[in-house]
């Protein structure tokens, strides 16, 4: 009796106490690894975000870098060729235009041309058309072509370059007035007799274009970040830095694409025939292009060797326990602000051949 008793006593204040301080031990202990384990994750979530942006950017950089000039001679005369910063009429537009430190926190820009690789087709010779006139004929016989020739719309440009004599480099730039006919090989330009000097230099009115002309939509793509939330344009920020895309020639505008969200700089370096560029040294490489130059130097499009893209990129937010120290980072010719927050950051650089460009010195 006595034993059962004692059992139905229940426990003591000090049992109670024992357990009760065991009891928190283990939540304190759970709620510490469950909360290490939260700030791993989110850190690993964001390192991995931020490599993945930075690898999807570099990439679509450098496809654009090596197939800049497709179709042109280093420069195309025509339509467009006159404008956003040609010393005069008669400058054709280069197929690569640095922007060096023209961008938000001192970040820079670039505008590539080049060919739409999925629609080269040759001009129709037994079609030859003057310089004045206001078609290019294609040749129907040829597979492919008249599928090629459907997906030219109105508003879009042709570009055309000289196979015929390679050593007078010549290429050309329309606008294209009408969809392409699929059933004609026909597609419909501006006969670029008014406003291009530059155009009227290389083909003069009454004079046959080439013989010979290996033609495609024109790719006139402008890469920049876009950090500026007052201008009506993009998604970008100060805080949200995004890598814009312009199809148009006219950037920053409505139509723009965004491409990877929290770019914070951009510096790109060129490398120019008989320049000894190194990956590991910046000894060479230079920050400009002269796009725009009415001599024949060094450092014209059609001198242009590599292309260097550097990218940084930066968390999408800041870290949780604001314990990590970040700051921008000076990259290439850009040194940054001497400033600190908490957001974390990647840095990749990338080279690329400009193939298209680097055949245009040895001819």
């Amino acid at each position: 009796m006595l034993k059962k008793a004692l059992l139905r006593r229940g426990f003591t204040l000090i049992e109670l106490l024992i357990a009760l301080a065991i009891g928190t031990f283990v939540v304190g202990a759970l709620y510490a690894l469950f909360t290490v384990q939260l700030k791993q994750f989110v850190y690993q979530d964001l390192q991995m975000e931020m490599h993945q942006n930075i690898r999807l950017a570099m990439d679509i950089l450098t496809r654009s870098g090596r197939t800049a000039g497709l179709g042109t001679v280093g420069r195309v005369s025509g339509v467009l060729g006159y404008t956003s910063g040609a010393a005069s009429d008669a400058v054709s537009l280069p197929a690569v235009i640095s922007y060096d430190g023209t961008g938000p926190n001192g970040s820079d820009a670039i505008t590539i041309v080049s060919q739409d690789p999925n629609l080269i087709m040759f001009a129709d010779p037994d079609e030859l058309r003057l310089c004045n006139d206001a078609t290019i004929m294609f040749d129907l016989e040829r597979p492919g072509n008249p599928d090629k020739v459907g997906e030219l719309a109105a508003n879009e440009f042709l570009l055309c370059s000289d196979l015929s004599n390679p050593t007078q480099k010549r290429s050309f730039m329309w606008p294209l007035q009408a969809d392409g006919d699929a059933s004609s090989g026909q597609a419909t330009v501006n006969d670029g007799t008014s406003n291009y000097a530059d155009f009227l230099d290389a083909c003069p009115v009454g004079e046959n274009l080439p013989v010979a002309m290996q033609c495609s939509r024109a790719e006139v793509v402008t890469y920049y970040i876009d950090a500026d939330d007052t201008d009506g344009f993009g998604s970008g920020s100060a805080e949200h830095p995004v890598l814009m895309m312009d199809l148009d020639f006219e950037s920053p505008d409505d139509d723009d694409v965004p491409v990877v969200d929290n770019v914070e700089d951009m510096q790109i370096e060129y490398c120019f025939a008989g320049a000894d560029c190194s990956s590991t040294d910046s000894a060479g490489w230079t920050s400009t292009v002269d796009s725009y130059a009415n001599t024949d130097d060094s450092d014209d499009p059609d001198d242009l060797y590599m292309m260097r893209f550097t990218l940084v990129i930066r968390s999408s937010r800041e870290d949780l326990n604001q314990s990590y120290s970040g700051a921008p980072l000076s990259i290439a010719n850009n040194t940054a602000a001497s400033t600190t927050d908490h957001y974390y950051r990647q840095v990749l650089s990338a080279e690329v051949t400009v193939r298209n460009m680097r055949v245009m010195t040895w001819l």
